[in-house]
């Protein structure tokens, strides 16, 4: 939202000047506006509409921005096009409520306002209304003195208000916590690792199929869409920056895209190990964790209960393992790394996708059963994959 020479030059100082006006907002102030007017009963319940109609608005924009500010900045990258910074975002998530506020200040004006001479200072209109001046009288006589619509408009606005103040409140705190992540390198570098995880097990098809084509590696090396520079300055940055300063610098400053790019770029980049590297970049593991999962695979029938029903693997004991090996996968991408690994030599059949969910319900339900496997299987586990080991090396 471009913000307006009468309310302020950014939309921080547009939103400090918006929350200092509702929060002395009281009934003395609006009596004195009106008078200063002279607004009949026809112009007060027509402002009395404008800002009920505003409000069902900003009702909207609120539980928007509420939802916004619970999740903005535990995410490294941005979902908005053109990196837009954060005081931009959540003052467009207002923009009904700060528009309201504005109008609301321009209609209180005495005069209108004429082209201003060459050199003169802007004349803001929060400095000239009489809804916001400071210098206002108090009526003697009180609300119950006029008109029912006079109280109706101040009821109304004091809604308005207590809300647009929650909302402008919410942005600052969201704009603090912002800036204080900024400050902690170890948080963004957990938020970086936490995207790039998530990333590689949202492209885990794609680097299944790689795996094993190196025409499909190359090819997509030599993609524009991360062999240009131009095209990829984000990618550009990561080539370029230690990891440190691409976190400092990008947080909030990328977009989900760019990290998608960023973590396929560099597992076709890497030369080790392959089926160490493709397990990493499924995982979002390090190299520890990732020797790991491919041992527990290759021995998994010694953590099976001697005899299975239909001859099957138990789909909690997968889904225990699943969670084991990582958060951010989904049943899909697990079950085909798995699958592929564990049936040239395992005893068992595997299972599908729909069985993966039923055990994800007990464990949800916290089921005595699912229970009893989860403790003995993840104690057999880490007993073989001791989880210090995998922080030591992280």
């Amino acid at each position: 939202m471009r913000t307006t020479r009468e309310i302020g030059s950014s939309n921080m100082e547009m939103m400090e000047l918006i929350l200092d006006f509702v929060m002395n907002f009281n009934v003395n102030r609006l009596l004195f506006a009106i008078n200063g007017k002279k607004l009949d009963e026809e112009s007060i319940i027509s402002i009395k509409i404008n800002i009920s109609e505003q409000n069902a608005r900003l009702n909207r924009q609120k539980q928007h921005l509420f939802n916004f500010g619970r999740s903005y900045n535990d995410s490294f990258s941005s979902d908005d096009d053109g990196y837009v910074d954060t005081t931009l975002k959540v003052a467009r998530k207002i923009r009904s409520g700060t528009k309201c506020v504005k109008d609301i200040i321009k209609r209180f004006c005495r005069i209108k306002r004429r082209d201003r001479y060459p050199n003169q200072a802007p004349v803001q209109a929060i400095n000239v209304s009489t809804i916001s001046t400071p210098n206002y009288v108090v009526d003697l006589f009180g609300i119950s003195s006029y008109p029912q619509c006079v109280a109706d408009l101040f009821v109304e606005m004091f809604v308005f208000y207590g809300n647009l103040q929650d909302c402008i409140e919410e942005a600052i705190r969201i704009l603090k916590e912002e800036k204080c992540l900024k400050k902690d390198i170890q948080a963004l570098l957990e938020l970086l690792e936490k995207a790039l995880a998530k990333s590689r097990a949202d492209q885990a098809f794609l680097i299944e199929a790689v795996e094993n084509d190196e025409k499909l590696r190359e090819s997509l090396l030599n993609n524009p869409q991360l062999s240009s520079d131009k095209e990829n300055p984000v990618l550009k940055a990561w080539k370029e920056y230690d990891k440190e300063s691409f976190a400092k610098n990008y947080f909030h400053n990328c977009s989900q895209e760019d990290i998608s790019k960023i973590s396929l770029y560099e597992y076709l980049q890497d030369t080790g190990n392959p089926e160490i590297d493709t397990c990493m970049t499924i995982f979002g593991c390090n190299k520890t964790k990732a020797q790991y999962i491919i041992d527990a695979i290759s021995t998994f029938d010694t953590f099976l209960p001697s005899e299975c029903k239909r001859d099957k693997i138990p789909a909690i004991y997968l889904y225990v393992f699943m969670k084991w090996c990582s958060t951010n996968i989904g049943y899909e991408s697990f079950l085909t790394y798995f699958n592929k690994r564990y049936k040239p030599h395992g005893k068992w059949d595997t299972i599908k996708k729909s069985a993966m969910g039923g055990a994800a319900k007990l464990a949800v339900n916290e089921d005595s059963k699912y229970l009893k496997v989860e403790t003995e299987l993840l104690k057999k586990l880490n007993e073989i994959f001791p989880e210090e080991s995998v922080q030591q090396s992280a």
